[in-house]
């Protein structure tokens, strides 16, 4: 139980770690306008509108940091929890889809996007549950 706990708990801390520094590499490619800031409400309806002109390429890093941060903090849960691989890691992918939706009603995102990601967390999952199920079978 306590692997499961330190497991699952290491998960969120790589998917937070993961997807925080892809997504700075990303805002250094697609830099936010001057004076932009995203987290003042004043700003929300400038940032609405630069959301919308966004190029595909800023949406597909958003997508990569977000789905490759679930997946790495799902491995790395299930390494650490051994007996409980299937619930930490899913843990840590659920909390993941979670944020998504919380990001998905804050402001618009394209439905490709969403449609995308909505797929992609469960194939992430399956992955990490195929390569973990592999790696126990050998031991």
């Amino acid at each position: 139980m306590v692997r499961t706990v330190i497991g699952t708990v290491a998960g969120l801390a790589v998917l937070g770690v993961v997807v925080t520094l892809l997504q700075r590499g990303s805002s250094v490619m697609y830099p936010l306008p001057p004076g932009l800031d995203p987290m003042n409400p004043d700003d929300a309806a400038a940032f609405a509108e630069h959301v919308a002109t966004m190029p595909i390429g800023a949406w597909l890093m958003t997508m990569l940091s977000e789905v490759s941060g679930a997946a790495c903090g799902a491995l790395v849960a299930g390494f650490i929890s051994r007996d409980a691989v299937r619930g930490s890691s899913g843990a840590v992918v659920g909390l993941a889809t979670l944020g998504s939706v919380m990001n998905w009603v804050a402001f618009p995102h394209p439905m490709l996007f969403i449609v995308a990601q909505l797929v992609l967390y469960p194939v992430a999952l399956v992955s990490v549950w195929t390569f973990l199920a592999g790696r126990s079978s050998e031991a």
